[in-house]
């Protein structure tokens, strides 16, 4: 006796081999969800007062992918000169557009006495100043209001001389 495919079965062997399609033209796409680039852009001093500075730093994120992501926070370290300065945890809620770079601001408040003297010290004296480099690092993640293909955080690290983030050095 002869067994003909009902419709059930038709159905089942179609979206299996659907599934199988889709799979295996995914498996060629590469990721669904290509890392942001992040940099730091530049550097603020907002205001010295009563042994706390205030900056604000504007970070540049670049978006490569073809879907908007939303940044919800910023959680980072700040060093300078090897001694930790600052520890932040910003809310920013910042919508990210596909393939665009957008500046995300975000403050930072140290209490370190050492560099805020150093800092009140450039100041003062107008800008000049024989100090040519305080180095800074910054290590963070920025939390995403995530897409389910897309990671929860994002890292990032950057390191240089604060006085060309802050335009000093430009001015002599």
């Amino acid at each position: 006796m002869a067994r003909y495919n009902t419709g059930k079965q038709s159905v089942r062997i179609a979206g299996g081999f659907l599934l199988i399609l889709i799979l295996s033209g995914c498996a060629g796409c590469g990721t669904l969800f290509e890392q942001p680039g992040l940099k730091i852009h530049s550097i603020h001093i907002k205001k010295i007062r009563n042994l706390e500075a205030f900056f604000r730093v504007d970070i540049e994120v670049y978006n490569p992918n073809l879907v908007s992501f939303e940044i919800k926070n910023i959680e980072c370290e700040v060093e300078m000169e090897g001694k930790p300065v600052a520890s932040v945890a910003y809310e920013v809620n910042a919508l990210i557009p596909s393939r665009t770079a957008v500046i995300v601001p975000f403050e930072v408040q140290s209490t370190s006495f050492d560099m805020i003297a150093t800092l009140l010290n450039i100041l003062k004296s107008n800008r000049k100043t024989e100090i040519k480099k305080i180095e800074y690092k910054i290590n963070g993640k920025i939390n995403l209001s995530s897409p389910f293909y897309a990671p929860s955080s994002i890292a990032f690290r950057s390191e240089g001389n604060l006085l060309e983030k802050l335009g000093i050095l430009k001015q002599q």
